[in-house]
C-alpha cells in the first residue's frame, strides 16, 4: 500500500482538467482576477524608481516600507480560515476595490509618508487572492492540483506581463501619478468582473476532495501543520522567499534596470515585460511536469535552475540581449517555484480545511519571508545589485537542500 507520504508528492492520475463548463468559468475567472490584482504589484513596480527619485529616499528606506507592507499582508493571510462562510466572489471582490483605493491614494501622495501609508493599506486589502484562490481552486481540482495552481499563477503573471510596458508608456507620457490613476480604476473594472462572473464554490470549505485511506487517523489541522515535512517545507518556503517571483523580483528587477543599469524608462518596462512574460509560460509548464512526473522533483530542479538565472542576471552587465535572454530564463524558473510549493503543501496537509491551511501557509512564507525585501534593500544600499543578486541566488540553493533533506519521497 501507499503510504501517505509518498502519496503526497508522487504524480496524480491523468483526470480530465475541467469537468464542466462551471469548472471552466471558476478557473478561468479567478485566473483573471488574480490577473488583475496582479496589475496592482507591477504598476507600483514600475514607479518605483521615480517615487525614489521625486521624494530623495534610498533603496533601504523603500525596502523597510515594503517589509512592514509584506508582513501585514501576508501575517493576515492567516486569517483566510476565519472567513470560511464568506464566499471567495464576496471576499475579492472587496480586495480589488480596496487596492483601488490605494493606488489612488498613492497617486495623490503630497510625500513619501502618505505614499507609504498608501502602499501598506494596499497589503492590508491585497491578502485574501493567494489563500481564498488557491483554496477555492485546490477543493475544485483536487485531482490536478498542480495544473491548476500553475494557471492560477500564470493568470497573476499575465497581469504582471500586461503593465509594465504599458504603464511605462504612460509614466513617460504624463507622469508616475497618472499612470497609479489609471491603474485604480483597472483595478475597479477588476472588481466588477469577479462579482458579476465568478461561480461560487462548490461546497463550503471543509477539506479537500481526496478520500481519506481508512487506515488513516483523522488529524486536526494543527497536528498537520506541525509535521516535519510541512514544517520543511514552510521553512523551506520562507528561505526561498529571496529570489521569489511575487515580492522580491517584482521589486527589484526594475530598479535594478533602471537605478543599477541606467536603462530608459521604455527599455526598462521592455525588458521586465520580457520576464514577466516568461513567468506565464514557466509556471504552466512546471505544473504540467509536477502532475507527471512528481512535484518535490520538480520544484528542487526547478530552485537550482533559478538559482543559476539570476546569479547570471545580476552580473551580465548592461547588454540588453542578454538581459532579455536571461530574464528570459528567470521568468520562467524563478516565478515557477510558488505554485510548486503550493502544490507540495496542498498534498501534505489534504486533510486539513483548505482555506485555513493556505492562510497558513502564506502568512509564513509571503508575511515572514517578506523580511527579505529589506534585507535586499539593504543589500542594494550597501554593496550593489550584483551582490544582492548573488543572494537570491543563494536563497533558492538553501531551499533546495532543505526540500532534499527533509521533504523527498
Amino acid at each position: 500500500m501507499t503510504s501517505s507520504a509518498d502519496w503526497a508528492t508522487a504524480p496524480t492520475a491523468r483526470e480530465p482538467l475541467l469537468r464542466g463548463p462551471r469548472d471552466r468559468r471558476a478557473l478561468t475567472v479567478m485566473s483573471v482576477a488574480h490577473g488583475i490584482q496582479h496589475f496592482y504589484v507591477g504598476g507600483l513596480a514600475v514607479s518605483y524608481p521615480f517615487v525614489v527619485a521625486q521624494f530623495h529616499v534610498s533603496y533601504a528606506a523603500l525596502g523597510v516600507v515594503l517589509t512592514i507592507a509584506g508582513l501585514l499582508g501576508g501575517l493576515l493571510q492567516g486569517s483566510a480560515g476565519l472567513l470560511r462562510r464568506a464566499s471567495a466572489r464576496a471576499i475579492l471582490t472587496a480586495q480589488d476595490t480596496g487596492i483601488a483605493v490605494a493606488s489612488l491614494l498613492a497617486a495623490f501622495a503630497p510625500g513619501f509618508g502618505v505614499f507609504a501609508a498608501a502602499r501598506v493599506f494596499g497589503n492590508a486589502v491585497s491578502w485574501p487572492q493567494h489563500p481564498v484562490g488557491s483554496a477555492y481552486l485546490s477543493d475544485r481540482f483536487p485531482h490536478r492540483r498542480a495544473t491548476v495552481l500553475s494557471w492560477h499563477t500564470a493568470g497573476g503573471s499575465i497581469g504582471t506581463v500586461i503593465v509594465p510596458l504599458f504603464l511605462s508608456a504612460v509614466i513617460a507620457a504624463a507622469g508616475w501619478r497618472t499612470g497609479l490613476v489609471v491603474l485604480g480604476a483597472t483595478l475597479l473594472a477588476g472588481a466588477i468582473i469577479l462579482w458579476v462572473a465568478l461561480p461560487t464554490e462548490r461546497r463550503p470549505d471543509h477539506a479537500h476532495d481526496d478520500p481519506v485511506p481508512e487506515s488513516e487517523p483523522s488529524v486536526s489541522l494543527r497536528q498537520v501543520l506541525l509535521g516535519k515535512r510541512v514544517v520543511a517545507l514552510l521553512i523551506a518556503s520562507t528561505i526561498a522567499a529571496g529570489g521569489r517571483g511575487l515580492g522580491v523580483l517584482t521589486t527589484y528587477i526594475p530598479a535594478y534596470l533602471r537605478s543599477g543599469l541606467h536603462l530608459p524608462t521604455l527599455t526598462v518596462g521592455a525588458l521586465f515585460t520580457a520576464v514577466v512574460a516568461a513567468s506565464v509560460a514557466g509556471p504552466v509548464l512546471g505544473g504540467m511536469l509536477a502532475d507527471r512526473f512528481g512535484r518535490v522533483r520538480t520544484l528542487v530542479i526547478t530552485y537550482l535552475g533559478g538559482a543559476a538565472a539570476l546569479l547570471a542576471f545580476g552580473y551580465v552587465g548592461s547588454n540588453i540581449g542578454m538581459l532579455a535572454v536571461l530574464g528570459v530564463c528567470v521568468g520562467v524558473l524563478a516565478y515557477t517555484e510558488s505554485p510548486l510549493l503550493q502544490a507540495v503543501f496542498s498534498d501534505l496537509t489534504r486533510h486539513g480545511s483548505a482555506r485555513s491551511a493556505f492562510g497558513a501557509f502564506f502568512a509564513v512564507s509571503f508575511g515572514v519571508g517578506s523580511l527579505w525585501t529589506a534585507a535586499i534593500g539593504w543589500i542594494i544600499t550597501a554593496a550593489g545589485f550584483g551582490v544582492a543578486f548573488a543572494a537570491m541566488a543563494g536563497s533558492f540553493v538553501a531551499a533546495a537542500a532543505v526540500i532534499l533533506a527533509f521533504v523527498r519521497d
